[in-house]
């Protein structure tokens, strides 16, 4: 065998090397990005759960505060009771009106 054709074939063993171990780093990163991508959607619903519940506090605080000012005696702010009906607002009396 001629030395150039050795040297052509080691050169396309090396290239063919090459871009198999291309192929596995990229499914390696595909594989690393996913596993990131899904670290940092479960810290988002974390933080969000917090948020909400954080907020919920405050709002029960709020309310409770509330019903004290308005002299609301503690039982009736429970969530345990069903909540009142409304009353339906009047009717506007234009109604049925052709202008």
């Amino acid at each position: 065998m001629k030395p150039a054709s050795i040297a052509a074939l080691t050169l396309v063993a090396l290239i063919g090397s090459t871009l198999a171990g291309c192929e596995v780093a990229e499914e390696s990163a595909q594989k690393l990005t996913e596993k990131a991508e899904q670290a940092v959607q479960e810290l988002a619903r974390e933080a969000v759960s917090d948020t909400v519940n954080a907020f919920n506090e405050q709002i029960d605080q709020v309310q409770k505060s509330a019903n004290e000012l308005l002299g609301q005696p503690e039982e009736e702010t429970s969530n345990d009771k069903p909540e009142r009906e409304t009353e339906t607002p009047p009717a506007w009396s234009g109604e049925g009106v052709e202008t």
